[in-house]
């Protein structure tokens, strides 16, 4: 073995260990358990007009991006903003608790919260949210509860986008330069995945105060 060669396995071997505990620092992932709760969840928190298909859809991206979630990671700072950020500890730490307690609040209806019919798991939900003090969608998934950050993550995507104007607009996706020019297909659903892209700014709650 080359010199050269050994001090570039011992350079990486280093690295790995330098970066290994935040790794193993990771959230652990939902449970089964957790994303049965987290589908009855998604039928109340996200547009009827969507299909269960695609409600279904959501959360197995929701569920993607918990897992590949990492902290520490270095973050866009934006044009004019020179400022190194890192993204915080991930939030999916909070959400087997908070899915958990919703459960146990139907439990106190005499049903499990997968089990109960929407009107009820939104009152639920509707009383956890305002218990969590949550008055506007954050920009991005915070931990401060379940329901509001899956909300945030398929409201602040090209799927919701593409609903809202009826049209497969595919917003932050690049169409290429051939299909610049042309109109968006209208009352096309969306084929884009939800991966949002967070912006700044942030979308109120109906029903709260400015």
């Amino acid at each position: 073995m080359q010199r050269r060669t050994l001090l570039q396995m011992l350079a990486g071997a280093a690295a790995w260990l330098r970066l290994s505990p935040a790794v193993l620092a990771q959230a652990p992932g939902l449970t089964p358990a957790d994303e049965a709760l987290l589908r009855a969840l998604a039928d109340v928190v996200l547009p009827t007009e969507i299909d269960p298909l695609a409600r279904s859809s959501v959360v197995d991206d929701f569920v993607h991006w918990t897992k590949n979630y990492r902290e520490g990671a270095e973050m866009d700072h934006g044009y004019g903003f020179p400022r190194l950020r890192r993204t915080p500890p991930s939030p999916a730490s909070r959400y087997p608790a908070q899915l958990a307690a919703l459960d146990r609040a139907a439990r106190g209806r005499g049903a499990s919260f997968d089990s109960l019919d929407a009107g009820a798991r939104r009152e639920i939900v509707e009383a956890a949210v305002a218990a969590a003090k949550v008055e506007r969608l954050p920009v991005r998934p915070t931990g401060d509860h379940v329901a509001t950050d899956l909300m945030a993550f398929y409201f602040q995507g090209p799927a919701a986008n593409d609903l809202a104007y009826r049209a497969a607009i595919g917003r932050d996706q690049c169409r290429g330069l051939p299909a610049s020019d042309e109109r968006p297909k209208a009352g096309v659903q969306s084929q884009f995945r939800v991966v949002p892209e967070y912006g700044d700014g942030s979308t109120q709650l109906p029903g709260t105060n400015d």
